[in-house]
């Protein structure tokens, strides 16, 4: 179970080009909770949003698996992580993409 989870920071470069987009993450939970071997399964667009991703889950902290009340490993979790901006961030940034245009 997910107990301590920050979201992942928007990358400055994609919410200037109003990019949207997902990471599909794997990643094994140690007995003490904390994340550990986190890696891309499947990421669009590939490579944009990876490494905030990729930081933002390497921070969580779950309470762990218990095998017969004792604190497990538990490999191979999935999460997938959706990069979307606001309705004020897209017009925030055609606002001033129509200004540099002008």
């Amino acid at each position: 179970m997910l107990f301590v989870a920050e979201g992942p920071v928007y990358p400055e470069s994609a919410r200037v080009q109003r990019l949207e987009g997902f990471v599909t993450l794997a990643y094994d939970v140690t007995a003490s909770g904390n994340v550990d071997n986190v890696r891309v399964i499947n990421s669009e667009p590939a490579g944009v949003f990876d490494n905030a991703a990729i930081a933002a889950v390497r921070d969580w902290q779950f309470l762990p698996m218990q095998r017969s009340g004792t604190p497990v490993l538990a490999e191979g979790q999935v999460s997938t992580l959706t990069f979307k901006l606001s309705a004020d961030e897209k017009d925030g940034a055609e606002a001033s993409t129509s200004n540099r245009d002008g």
